[in-house]
């Protein structure tokens, strides 16, 4: 397994359309927050702003060459990080998630060297979150976003 990280305001013009592509996507999409059509306007100004946030790092994974998902990290602290994922939706092999997960883990104790990795999940979405609890996260309380409950989740880094 070799993954490689490639920061969303390093991409070249076809791999930052390609990841809009993949965040329209309907599976990708009922997943987030903002499950609007993002125009590419909007996305291209999205990743010119990653260049001056300290608190916001958003990666495309490749996993031997291959683009495999997107990680990010927001509300990035000393002390903690919120995370994010999604898979390439064209891709259909197991174990993408754990692969994104992993690099996710890694980042955010080895580089950015956080106390606390958090995670949010729409409690409809059973697959994330049994991902989420494989790799240790547990459940930390709910609070409700678009009128959709959400199950906040953290992993301490002394714990995994």
């Amino acid at each position: 397994m070799r993954l490689c990280l490639c920061n969303f305001t390093t991409l070249s013009e076809t791999q930052k359309k390609m990841i809009l592509t993949w965040r329209n996507h309907k599976d990708v999409k009922a997943c987030m927050y903002n499950a609007n059509t993002i125009s590419e306007a909007e996305h291209l100004s999205f990743i010119e702003s990653l260049k001056t946030r300290e608190d916001r790092r958003y990666f495309l994974v490749q996993n031997e060459g291959m683009d495999i998902g997107v990680i990010d990290f927001n509300d990035i602290s000393k002390e903690s990080a919120v995370m994010g994922l999604y898979v390439n939706p064209t891709l259909h092999q197991k174990g993408i998630g754990s692969l994104l997960m992993d690099a996710i883990v890694a980042y955010a104790f080895e580089t950015l060297k956080v106390h606390t990795l958090k995670a949010e999940v729409f409690e409809n979405n059973a697959k994330a979150k049994a991902l989420y609890e494989k790799f240790g996260f547990c459940e930390k309380g709910r609070k409700m976003v678009h009128e959709k409950e959400v199950i906040c989740m953290e992993l301490i880094n002394e714990h995994r």
